[in-house]
C-alpha cells in the first residue's frame, strides 16, 4: 500500500491542496517534496469541503520564507507533517462573515418596508366616490338653458343651471288684491284732499275767533279805564256832596240856616255815595268778564259762552277727526294689502318661472331634460356631483372587516401614486345594501362582499373631483 493511501482522510485533502499550490520556495528541502503526493490528485476527486481548503491555499497571499534549514534525513517510515494554516486563511473567513452580515443588513432595510406594508390592513378594492344631488322641477312649465350645461361642466356653488319658464301660471288673486290697492289708494287720496279743505276753512274760523276774543279785550280793557275815570269824578262830587252837607249842618246847628238847604245837601251827599258804588260794581262787572275772556271763556249779556266763529270751528274740528279716522283705517287695510300683494308677487314669480342652481361645488353627472321640454312638478331634471364631500367605497375581506370600527383612521392612495390622504371610517355596511345615493353604486366592486366607506376632507381641500379614479385604501395609523 502506498503512502498516500495509508493516511487519514483530512491529511490526505491537505496533501492535495499542497499539490495544487504552485511552488514559491525552491530551496525547500526534498524531503518536503517527497511528502506531497507523487502523482497530484486533481479537484475533481475532492469533496467540498476539500475544494474549498484548495482554493483557499492556491489564493492566499504568499508568506515571507525564512533561510531554508539544513536538511536532514527522516527515516522513511515517519509520517510525513501536515502544513498548519496561517492569518491569511483567517482574515478570508473574517471578510466571508463581514459580507454575510453586511448582506443580511441590506436585506433586512430594504424588505421592512415591504414587510410593514404587507402586515397593514388594506383594501382590496377602492375607489373615488361622492353623493349625487337630484335637481327637480319645482314648477310645471317648459325648459330653457342656461349656458352650457352638458355632463361634466364644473359648477360653483351658486350656479345657474337650468330655468322653467310657465307662461300659464295663474294670476287671479294677484289682480284682485292690485286692484283692491288701487281703490284703497284713491279713497286715502279724496279724504285727504277734503282734510285738507276743512283744515283750511277750520283755520279761517280759528283765526276770526282769535281776532274777536282780542278786539273784545280791547274794548273791556277801554270800558275799564272809563269806569275807573268815572270812579274817580263820582269820588270827587261825593266829597264835594258832603262837605256841602257838613256846612249846611253846621249853619243849621248855630240857627243860620234854613231846613232847606240842610235837607237838599243830605240828598246830595247820598246820591253822590249810591253813584260812587254803582261805578264800583261795574268796574268788578268788566274786571270779571275780562279776566275770563283772556282765558278764553266768553261772558256776556249779548251772546252765549262761545262766538259764532268758535262754533264753527268746533264742528269743523269734529269733521276733520273723522276724516282722520277714516284716513287711518284705510291706510291700515293699505298696507295689509300691500303686503299681500307683495306676497302674491313673490308666488306669482315662483309659478311663472324657476331657477335651478347649484347647491355645492360639482360637476353635472347626468342631464334628463333637453330645452323646450315641458315638465311637471318633482320631474328629475339633473344630477350632480357633491364634490364638497368626497368619500372612497372600499372593499375587504372578512378577516380585516371585522378588525375595523367607525371612527377610525385610514389613508388613500391612487393607484400609480405615492401621496397618501388622510381619513376615517365613516361606514361599515358590511353585505348590507349600501345607499343608493352615491354616483358609483359599492355593489360594482365585487372582488369582496364586505363594504366600507371612507371620508377623506384633504382631498376635498385640493379642489379635484376625481369621482371614479381607483387606489388602495390602508386602515389604522
Amino acid at each position: 500500500m502506498s503512502r498516500s493511501s495509508s493516511l487519514p482522510t483530512h491529511e490526505r485533502h491537505e496533501d492535495n491542496i499542497a499539490s495544487v499550490r504552485p511552488a514559491r520556495d525552491t530551496s525547500a528541502p526534498a524531503s518536503a517534496k517527497a511528502d506531497a503526493p507523487a502523482s497530484g490528485q486533481p479537484l475533481a476527486d475532492l469533496d467540498a469541503l476539500g475544494r474549498l481548503a484548495a482554493l483557499d491555499k492556491a489564493f492566499a497571499s504568499p508568506q515571507p520564507t525564512d533561510p531554508a534549514p539544513e536538511a536532514k534525513p527522516e527515516p522513511s517510515s515517519a509520517k510525513a507533517p501536515a502544513p498548519k494554516k496561517g492569518r491569511p486563511q483567517l482574515r478570508a473567513i473574517d471578510r466571508r462573515i463581514l459580507k454575510t452580515i453586511a448582506g443580511v443588513v441590506l436585506v433586512a432595510v430594504a424588505g421592512w418596508m415591504p414587510l410593514q406594508t404587507l402586515m397593514q390592513t388594506t383594501s382590496t378594492e377602492a375607489i373615488i366616490n361622492a353623493r349625487l344631488i337630484t335637481l327637480r322641477a319645482p314648477i310645471e312649465g317648459q325648459i330653457a338653458w342656461v349656458g352650457n350645461v352638458a355632463v361634466g361642466t364644473e359648477l360653483k356653488p351658486g350656479a345657474e343651471v337650468l330655468s322653467i319658464v310657465n307662461p300659464r301660471a295663474e294670476r287671479g288673486r294677484l289682480d284682485s288684491v292690485a286692484q283692491l290697492v288701487g281703490e284703497l289708494e284713491g279713497e286715502i287720496k279724496a279724504l285727504g284732499g277734503r282734510r285738507d279743505g276743512l283744515q283750511t276753512l277750520h283755520d279761517e274760523h280759528t283765526a276770526n275767533a282769535e281776532a274777536f276774543r282780542a278786539g273784545r279785550i280791547a274794548q273791556l280793557e277801554s270800558r275799564m279805564a272809563e269806569t275807573r275815570s268815572e270812579i274817580s269824578a263820582s269820588t270827587a262830587r261825593h266829597e264835594e256832596a258832603q262837605q256841602a252837607l257838613e256846612r249846611a249842618q253846621a249853619l243849621a246847628d248855630a240857627g243860620t240856616g234854613t231846613v232847606v238847604t240842610l235837607e237838599r245837601a243830605r240828598r246830595d251827599a247820598t246820591v253822590a255815595a249810591q253813584s260812587l258804588e254803582a261805578l264800583g260794581h261795574r268796574r268788578n262787572t268788566l274786571d270779571v268778564e275780562l279776566s275770563a275772556l283772556r282765558r278764553g271763556v266768553y261772558v256776556g249779556d249779548s251772546y252765549n259762552d262761545r262766538p259764532q266763529s268758535l262754533q264753527r270751528a268746533d264742528e269743523i274740528t269734529l269733521r276733520l277727526k273723522e276724516i282722520t279716522a277714516d284716513v287711518a283705517q284705510r291706510e291700515a287695510r293699505l298696507a295689509n294689502l300691500r303686503t299681500e300683494l307683495a306676497a302674491e308677487n313673490m308666488r306669482y314669480a315662483q309659478r311663472s318661472a324657476a331657477g335651478l342652481v347649484a347647491p355645492v361645488s360639482g360637476s353635472i353627472w347626468e342631464v334628463m331634460t333637453a330645452p323646450g321640454e315641458s315638465v311637471v312638478r318633482g320631474q328629475d331634471l339633473a344630477r350632480l356631483l357633491d364634490c364638497s364631500g368626497l368619500v372612497v367605497t372600499a372593499t375587504v375581506g372578512e378577516a380585516a372587516y371585522n378588525k375595523l370600527r367607525v371612527g377610525e383612521p385610514a389613508r388613500f392612495r391612487f393607484r400609480g401614486e405615492s401621496t397618501d390622504y388622510e381619513g376615517r371610517i365613516v361606514s361599515l355596511t358590511g353585505v348590507a345594501t349600501a345607499p343608493a345615493n352615491l354616483a358609483i353604486q359599492p355593489a360594482a366592486l365585487a372582488k369582496e362582499p364586505y363594504r366600507v366607506t371612507v371620508s377623506l376632507p384633504a382631498m376635498t381641500t385640493t379642489g379635484r373631483c376625481s369621482v371614479g379614479r381607483t387606489g388602495r385604501v390602508t386602515f389604522g395609523s
